[in-house]
């Protein structure tokens, strides 16, 4: 297979023909633990144990060493639509993907602003880095990607996140500043070309051409609403320095001497190739070097570019740092609802303390993570996640918040089997017996857990003898389709 557009970095690259190969070979899978809901020793027994549903044969489940929690499976693994995905125990991303969030270093409390946050996997690394006391701000142009961000977050139960749908380009200042702000901006993609050939070939470069306009636009935006002592990552999914090292080095020459530095972006355990400080005729200023260029065959993964600046002092045009409020449900209509929770399920009062209950739709009442600073403009799409959907005679706890407190639920709660696990993520009602309804009451509402993993909720209606029949409740969006399982690899168990 020729890939045209890539071998124009042969100069640049140690190995080329390696370089060229692992370009067009299959890209492994990656995954990475939930840190609040499961544990890398947890999550490896549920995806490798052979004596259980969750098996993957004899393959090896390789841990990777520089990221904590994350584990590279074999390519012809499709993790995407298995129980423990379903239950937000993992996430899947691309392996190199997890690199510009561990450069932002978001500590916690920190106020972080995602520009380009679709289709939300960076955002999710962010928002558990920065804890209950911190805010992310995740943003993307694209309402139907910002639909896909907020999926992700309702499964990963991101209380702390907020979203919103403007041009990174020109993200209004009325946003307040910011301790980190990542600018993972669109590009001609050629790193991706393991996932999507056409990459490799210069198709989308000649459909569209270099972005470097907005490249720099969204950039410079990222410097002006990050407060001085706080910290960019600029980074791309694509080689060329005329979208990397070539961006950043007229957007540092564009704001005052000493304002802004690049320093070097150090990821132990991951090899690295240095930025350039030259290309073709152009000449790059000595501290692109600290950069980071990420060639396919160095680890295995895609292909980036990443760059971490600090900023060092104002620039001018710094936003004032207000924010927006938002109006909580007043004491009384609180404590009816944490007793509903409470009656229905077991989930004591204890357990929300910390998070804000507010009406903003009339279809949902949701929670966020208290003290959250919100921006003025623009408009909030999403803020927390759905507690409760309220607008039916019989409100149920939503998919997300389920997963979230369905560990701590001792009432109304049904441990089923994979076979009713399967039936519940088609959509198809199942029967219980009257053993598995032991936590049951009459009828309503249920969670449904497999082992220790709430998958969501179903509604109960009792049936003669003592057991009774479930109605799937599971998302439509999240469904599976007509004999698929969430206990397989996408096409049946992976062998060595």
């Amino acid at each position: 297979m020729t890939m045209p557009t890539l071998e124009r970095y042969r100069p640049i690259v140690d190995d080329p023909e390696t370089f060229l190969e692992c370009s067009a070979a299959p890209l492994p899978i990656c995954v990475w633990a939930h840190p609040q809901r499961t544990t890398p020793e947890r999550l490896r027994q549920w995806l490798a144990v052979g004596a259980d549903a969750f098996a993957l044969g004899n393959t090896p489940i390789e841990a990777i060493p520089w990221y904590p929690g994350a584990f590279r499976l074999p390519t012809a693994a499709s993790p995407g639509n298995r129980a423990e995905f379903v239950a937000g125990l993992y996430h899947v991303q691309e392996e190199v993907s997890l690199v510009p969030p561990v450069l932002l270093d978001a500590q916690p409390g920190d106020r972080v602003l995602d520009l380009c946050a679709a289709p939300g996997n960076k955002t999710a690394q962010i928002a558990l880095a920065v804890g209950p006391t911190g805010t992310v701000v995740a943003n993307d142009r694209h309402y139907s990607r910002l639909a896909i961000l907020r999926r992700n977050i309702d499964r990963l139960g991101l209380t702390n996140c907020v979203t919103t749908i403007f041009d990174a380009t020109s993200y209004p200042k009325e946003s307040g500043l910011f301790d980190r702000v990542l600018a993972d901006v669109p590009c001609s993609c050629e790193g991706t070309s393991r996932k999507n050939p056409t990459a490799g070939n210069g198709g989308k470069t000649r459909e569209m051409g270099r972005p470097v306009g907005a490249q720099r636009a969204i950039l410079r935006r990222a410097v002006q609403l990050t407060r001085p002592g706080g910290r960019i990552v600029y980074s791309t999914c694509t080689y060329a320095p005329e979208e990397n090292e070539a961006v950043v080095a007229a957007v540092l020459a564009s704001f005052p001497a000493g304002a802004l530095r690049i320093v070097p972006a150090e990821i132990p355990g991951f090899r690295t190739a240095p930025g350039l400080t030259a290309w073709q005729r152009e000449r790059f200023p000595a501290a692109m070097e600290h950069g980071v260029r990420i060639w396919p065959h160095h680890n295995d993964t895609g292909g980036f570019f990443a760059v971490v600046i600090e900023k060092l002092a104002a620039v001018g045009g710094e936003p004032e740092p207000h924010y927006a409020a938002f109006e909580p449900l007043s004491p009384l209509d609180r404590e009816g609802w944490l007793a509903r929770l409470e009656t229905q399920h077991g989930l004591t009062p204890e357990l929300f303390e910390g998070y804000t209950l507010f009406q903003t739709k009339r279809k949902f009442l949701s929670l966020a993570n208290e003290g959250l600073r919100l921006p003025l403009r623009p408009e909030l799409i999403g803020l927390g996640i759905p507690l409760f959907r309220i607008d039916m005679k019989d409100p149920k706890l939503a998919s997300g918040a389920t997963q979230l407190f369905g560990r701590q639920a001792t009432r109304n709660v049904l441990q089923i089997t994979p076979e009713q696990a399967d039936a519940y993520a088609r959509r198809e009602d199942f029967a219980a017996s009257e053993a598995q309804l032991a936590q049951c009451l009459a009828g309503g509402h249920v969670i449904l857990r497999y082992q220790e993993a709430p998958l969501g909720i179903g509604r109960l209606k009792r049936t003669a003898g003592g057991g009774g029949v479930v109605q799937s409740l599971f998302p439509k969006a999240w469904s599976l389709g007509p004999g698929r399982s969430l206990f397989d690899w996408g096409g049946g168990t992976l062998e060595a």
